[in-house]
């Protein structure tokens, strides 16, 4: 008799841990469907940041789930402890990436490191990166090389982050490594514009010409653009670097399309 006592108290123990585990993971789905339909119902108006303010509402709901089913639960403290222990030790060392993520996501939410709508360039040596090898003097005449995607900042996300590029790829970096490296904000946070640069190579011979030219066009954006002599690629040509300030809402490739489409007919 004693032993089937301690039976069904055992058994009601484990239904109890099912129970709640049900409960638990229910909760978490609902806010987790709470928190994509806030997304979509944000996004139209605030683009990028609605993904953060409904990442935020998912990560408030999951803690106060987990505490209420802690609070509410029907196991005795000795036994949530012990188990505890033991699961956490198990689940800690096997989960040690993903923690390593979630905490990560976390800070970066937290402190902003990069928000939603940021311009980056992602520097980091677990990325692997391989620029374009010729013509050779390409690579080697802008100022500096920063060997990293850049892109702008969709969405940072409990595990990963994603990162639309110019091309219209979306790279998904795990927190981690996006903690760990580096990111090369293209504009400052306190101003709502950006500085873009495209290099255009002109015979020697057609200097003036193609000044002249360029002062046209460049006169439809004000002051807001600068022209110089960046190099000589060789003996019979120089390359033009211009500098252009817009605003970071501005599509940057439809100007840079425009701009180079009446540049090189400066002859005609």
């Amino acid at each position: 008799m004693q032993f089937l006592g301690l039976f069904f108290h055992k058994l009601e123990i484990y239904m109890w841990v099912v129970k709640d585990l049900i409960e638990l993971i229910a909760s978490l789905l609902a806010v987790r469907s709470l928190g994509n339909g806030l997304i979509r119902h944000l996004l139209p108006k605030y683009k990028e940041r609605a993904i953060s303010i409904g990442n935020l509402f998912k990560i408030l709901g999951y803690l106060i789930v987990i505490v209420v089913i802690v609070a509410f639960t029907r196991i005795s403290t000795e036994s949530a402890l012990f188990g505890g222990t033991v699961t956490g030790l198990v689940l800690g060392l096997a989960l040690q990436p993903v923690l390593g993520n979630l905490f990560a996501g976390l800070i970066i939410l937290g402190t902003r490191f990069i928000k939603p709508g940021d311009i980056i360039t992602v520097l980091n040596w677990q990325i692997p990166y391989q620029w374009a090898p010729n013509p050779g003097y390409k690579f080697f005449s802008p100022d500096y090389i920063a060997p990293g995607f850049k892109g702008r900042v969709l969405e940072i996300g409990l595990f990963s982050s994603s990162l639309v590029t110019e091309q219209g790829h979306e790279i998904k970096i795990p927190n981690q490594i996006l903690l760990g490296g580096a990111a090369i904000e293209h504009y400052t946070q306190w101003s709502d514009y950006i500085t873009n640069t495209l290099r255009v190579e002109i015979p020697i011979a057609d200097i003036k010409l193609f000044e002249s030219k360029a002062k046209e066009v460049l006169s439809k954006f004000g002051n807001n653009t600068e022209i110089y002599i960046s190099e000589q690629s060789d003996k019979n040509y120089v390359i033009y670097l211009i500098k252009i300030t817009m605003p970071i809402n501005e599509d940057w490739l439809k100007i840079k399309d425009s701009i180079l489409r009446q540049l090189i007919t400066y002859k005609q």
